[in-house]
């Protein structure tokens, strides 16, 4: 035999496998012997079954099994790919806590004395109707501003006013005993009854002042003032006691006049802003933290549109200035603030009540009083013991898909961190996507809010709109623009991109009141305030020597931590991988009795056939390269037996 030959032979019985009949029943060998020995439970009943009867069973029932089985399995990897979350509380001790930043604004954004220099619209709006007082029977004396007239009650040291005692407006409930009076059975604290300021409004239920005459606005100079003069007149014929509108789907008369004044005082430039409001040294007397004085220069100022002037203690936007930490609870650890609010400058149609707005919140994010602040009354001290809790939440792909945002990328979506330089938070970011639609589709801007194309949050529409063209929204036309905007924005139609920070820092707690200054105690405040200074001393002794009622215009705050225990709210992962494969694992084992060293069993087999596969196509591709040879062999075969005959 040829060389030729042999190799031919020897690839021959390598691959003995190359017809079709023989790999066939290769595989079917392979086949019955897996499943002869199947751990698939089902799978040996199949190959054991005496009748066709009981093999259909057979089957069916593991092909049931198996779709039972993944149809488990995907709602179980469903389960993990939805990324489901649990959420922890604990509790630790800190020998050193963050202070919170507290904002205090005096309801009363602007001074009735600075009302000249507000505007001619403004002052049409809220002007003073001078007859008011003499109507009143009031008594005027020089206040601190200069042309406003101040209120004084005039009882005599330690008596109660001759005047029905009244429940001080605004006031907490509970019992108590202040100038001789007993608390009327609505549990206010009772007191003697302030004289009424001008232009304040009257307790609800009270009789509106006798002999109090309609204001009417004489300047018609422009629509605006018109307008303005309208609803003034309308405001104060409600307030006065005449029938109230109510038709449904009317706005009221009152909020009528406060986006009225709201729209004017928005539109006021910056300075002007600041200059008509309440300033900070008149209105704190006296401020100590952690028993150390402190001072306006601890304090962060800026402009709200609805309450004006707005002071922030420890706001944390001053890089320069250390933030406070408090290591021992307890109010005398704390902030204590007291202040005078000076309501003699109060405008009555336009501040319905007196005291403070506080906000309490974490340094370095801004501060929005009109929508999270509380007030706080004249007449008390108001104390606010505080609880820190951290919130920890799981980024993207997570539910809450939070995002903690640097400085810079904070600028992207929120206007207040360029004008201010603040951090990222969520009511930021969605004023600010207001103010962005306001811009992209009225061209104006709200003037609550920044609204400059300089701005990094707008600067995408510097190429759309002309920046030396956008001014506040004025016209009626912008009005209604900015009315359906605002329409847009309550029912979440609006596209903005808010999400929740990673990281939040709450402040929980709860307040509780008190009488002050106590009767004991208020010769001796009154004798040191008219120590502190000249405006200090008008204050208490202006117009014949007769001090001022403390519920008209002095309160305290105190703000401290009631415990150093800080809160921590986490989210963590609920259903990890190790959680995937146990499940996947119970199902496959309940439903079809497989097990990892099963599985493996079922890959040995799947490695053979495509083993037997390869070998096959390669045989087959070997065979089709040999044609030649074969065909020599062929030859040679025959001529060898010819000869061989002859």
């Amino acid at each position: 035999m040829s060389s030729l030959e042999a190799r031919g032979l020897e690839d021959q019985d390598f691959f003995k496998m190359d017809g079709k009949d023989d790999r066939q029943d290769t595989v079917e060998s392979m086949a019955l012997a897996w499943a002869s020995n199947s751990p698939v439970n089902g799978v040996q009943n199949i190959i054991r079954s005496s009748s066709r009867i009981r093999a259909i069973f057979w089957t069916l029932l593991l092909f049931g099994c198996l779709g039972i089985m993944i149809e488990q399995c995907a709602e179980v990897i469903g389960k993990y790919y939805s990324y489901p979350v649990d959420t922890k509380l604990s509790f630790t001790h800190e020998k050193k806590v963050k202070f919170p930043a507290v904002t205090i604004c005096n309801v009363n954004p602007i001074k009735k004395s600075m009302l000249a220099r507000a505007g001619t619209d403004i002052k049409a709006l809220l002007g003073p109707a001078p007859s008011e007082n003499e109507d009143a029977g009031i008594v005027g004396t020089s206040a601190p501003g200069g042309s406003a007239t101040a209120q004084v009650p005039a009882p005599s040291a330690g008596t109660a006013s001759s005047a029905t005692p009244t429940p001080s407006a605004g006031a907490p409930s509970g019992p108590s005993v202040a100038s001789g009076t007993t608390a009327p059975s609505t549990g206010a604290p009772a007191g003697p009854a302030p004289s009424a300021a001008p232009g304040t409004t009257a307790p609800p239920g009270s009789p509106p002042p006798m002999g109090r005459k309609k204001r009417a606005v004489t300047d018609t100079t422009s629509t605006t003032a018109a307008s303005a003069t309208a609803a003034s007149n309308t405001t104060n014929s409600t307030s006065s006691g005449s029938p109230r509108s109510k038709v449904p789907g009317q706005k009221n008369a009152r909020f009528q006049f406060r986006e009225q004044f709201g729209h004017l005082w928005a539109n006021l430039d910056p300075e002007t802003r600041i200059d008509v409001g309440h300033d900070l040294d008149t209105m704190i007397i006296s401020c100590t933290y952690n028993g150390q004085v402190c001072s306006a220069d601890n304090f962060t100022s800026f402009n709200n549109h609805v309450f004006g002037n707005c002071f922030t203690f420890n706001s944390g936007w001053d890089s320069t200035q250390t933030i406070a930490t408090s290591s021992q609870p307890g109010p005398l650890y704390g902030l204590s603030i007291e202040m005078y609010i000076e309501q003699d400058e109060y405008i009555g149609d336009l501040t319905e009540s007196a005291g403070v707005r506080v906000q309490i919140h974490p340094q370095n994010i801004m501060s929005f009083p009109e929508d999270q602040g509380f007030n706080i009354p004249p007449a008390f001290l108001t104390s606010i013991a505080l609880k820190r809790l951290e919130i920890t939440r799981q980024p993207h792909p997570y539910p809450s898909k939070c995002v903690n945002f640097t400085r810079e990328q904070a600028k992207e979506r929120s206007v207040f961190s360029s004008v201010y330089n603040v951090d990222y938070s969520v009511t930021s970011c969605l004023k600010s996507c207001y103010q962005y639609y306001v811009i992209k589709d009225c061209k104006c801007g709200d003037p609550s809010y920044p609204f400059e194309l300089k701005y990094e949050a707008f600067q995408n529409l510097s190429g759309s709109i002309n920046a030396t063209n956008l001014k506040p929204c004025s016209n009626e036309t912008q009005e209604e623009c900015v009315e359906d905007i605002k329409l847009q924005f309550s029912r979440d139609e609006l596209s903005c991109d808010c999400p929740l920070s990673c990281t939040d820092i709450e402040y929980k707690g709860g307040s509780s009141f008190a009488n002050w200054p106590s009767q004991q105690y208020e010769q001796s405040l009154y004798q040191t305030l008219g120590a502190e200074g000249t405006h200090l001393n008008n204050i208490i002794f202006g117009g014949g020597g007769k001090a001022a009622a403390p519920s008209e215009n002095l309160l305290k705050l105190e703000v401290y931590f009631d415990e150093l225990n800080l809160q921590k709210v986490s989210e963590f992962e609920s259903y990890d991988v190790f959680s995937l494969l146990a499940d996947l694992g119970g199902q496959v084992g309940l439903w079809v009795g497989l097990s990892v060293i099963a599985l493996f069993e079922v890959v040995e087999l799947l490695f053979d056939v495509l083993k037997l596969a390869f070998y096959k196509c390669v045989a087959i591709s070997k065979s089709k390269k040999r044609p030649h040879s074969r065909q020599i062999k062929m030859q040679c075969t025959v001529s060898e037996t010819k000869e061989d005959v002859l």
